[in-house]
C-alpha cells in the first residue's frame, strides 16, 4: 500500500511538474536513455544499449532528473593542435577564420563562443574551440559538428596551417670524458666568454627591451581594450586575406 501511494504521488508529480516527456533523453541515477512510456506506476526508459528499464515513479520524486532533451544548446568543446612552427599571424588568421565559421554556420550559437590560442601542449600549440549548436536532436548535432569540423580543415589547408600529432625528439650526445677537477676553472671561464650568455640583470633587461619592441605598435599599449564583443559575420572583403594567402601560395579566390 505504501509503494502504491508513493507511485501515485510520483505519477502526479511527473504530470504536474513535467520534468520530461516521451522522447526526451534523460539521466536518472545510473539509468540513461530515451523516455518511451509514462505509466501510472512507472516510467519506461529505452537505454542506448536498447534495453528497457522500468523506473518506479516513487523513485522519480526522490531522484535528480537530468533532461538532455530540454537543452536549447549543445556544446562543442575541443582543442585543435597545430604545429609549433606556425607563424603568429597565421595563427591569428586561423582563429579568426574559425570564429567566422561559427558566425555563418546555420545551427551555431552566434552570441557566445570562444576560439583562442589556449596552451602550449607537449607536441602542439593548442587552440580552444568552445561553441554551441542549437540543434533539435543528437543526429542534427552530429551532422552540424561534422560540417563545422570539415570547414575548419578546409580553412587550415587554405591558410597553410598544419595540424600537429604527438611526436618525440631524441637527442643523442657523444659521450666525452669529464674534465679533471683542476680544469673546471678554465671551463667556467670559457663559458663566460660566449657571446650569447648574459648575467641575470642584463638578460632580464634584454627580455624587457625585446617585448617593448615587439609591442610598440600594439593598440593596447596606448589604451586598454574593452570587453570582447560578439559580432555577426563580416560583409566586407579584407585586403589582409590576400596578403596572408600570398605567403602560403593561395590562389586568392
Amino acid at each position: 500500500a505504501k509503494d502504491t501511494i508513493e507511485n501515485l504521488f510520483g505519477s502526479i508529480t511527473v504530470i504536474a511538474d513535467r520534468p520530461f516527456e516521451v522522447g526526451d533523453w534523460i539521466v536518472i541515477g545510473d539509468v540513461e536513455g530515451t523516455v518511451e512510456e509514462l505509466g501510472f506506476r512507472s516510467t519506461r526508459v529505452r537505454t542506448f544499449y536498447n534495453s528497457l528499464v522500468t523506473v518506479p515513479n516513487a523513485t522519480l520524486v526522490r531522484a535528480t532528473v537530468d533532461n538532455f532533451g530540454k537543452r536549447k544548446y549543445r556544446r562543442v568543446k575541443t582543442h585543435i593542435g597545430i604545429q609549433y612552427d606556425t607563424p603568429p599571424d597565421r595563427i591569428e588568421a586561423f582563429c579568426e577564420g574559425i570564429r567566422e565559421l561559427i558566425r555563418v554556420h546555420p545551427y551555431t550559437r552566434k552570441d557566445y563562443y570562444q576560439v583562442w590560442l589556449h596552451r602550449f601542449g607537449p607536441s602542439s600549440l593548442d587552440i580552444l574551440l568552445y561553441a554551441f549548436h542549437e540543434a533539435p536532436d543528437w543526429q542534427t548535432e552530429l551532422r552540424e559538428r561534422h560540417r563545422l569540423f570539415l570547414d575548419i580543415i578546409r580553412l587550415a589547408d587554405r591558410l597553410g596551417v598544419q595540424f600537429a600529432f604527438p611526436t618525440q625528439t631524441l637527442h643523442i650526445y657523444k659521450e666525452e670524458k669529464p674534465p679533471a677537477p683542476g680544469d673546471l676553472a678554465s671551463v667556467f671561464k670559457e663559458l663566460h666568454r660566449e657571446e650569447n650568455e648574459l648575467p641575470p640583470n642584463r638578460a632580464q633587461n634584454a627580455g624587457r627591451r625585446i617585448v617593448r619592441e615587439l609591442t610598440a605598435d600594439a593598440d593596447w599599449r596606448r589604451r586598454k581594450p574593452g570587453p570582447y564583443v560578439f559580432t555577426g559575420p563580416s560583409t566586407a572583403d579584407d585586403d589582409d586575406e590576400t596578403q596572408i594567402e600570398s605567403k602560403v601560395g593561395g590562389d586568392g579566390e
